[in-house]
């Protein structure tokens, strides 16, 4: 409640949606990362960007976690949302 300023009676009074929406905004003022969204939301790397196929691989896997940890985030922020 440090960051909110609500009590918990205020806090419990509020729809849920109103709640989540409070703090995915202090989430996205905090610890959002631009970086990891765009990277995630972007294209595969392309093949002709790297010099061998280990090196292309290894962005592809690094992409993969990254869609992972995007998608998690999402879950966790809107678990009730079936798009994400």
């Amino acid at each position: 409640m440090r960051v909110t300023g609500w009590t918990p009676a205020v806090l419990r009074a509020q729809p849920a949606s109103v709640v989540r929406a409070h703090f995915a905004r202090i989430f996205a003022g905090l610890a959002w990362s631009p970086e990891l969204a765009a990277s995630a939301n972007g294209p595969a790397p392309a093949r002709s960007a790297y010099s061998n196929v280990s090196d292309w691989a290894a962005a592809r896997v690094g992409r993969t976690k990254v869609m992972e940890a995007y998608g998690a985030m999402v879950a966790g922020l809107w678990p009730e949302d079936d798009r994400g």
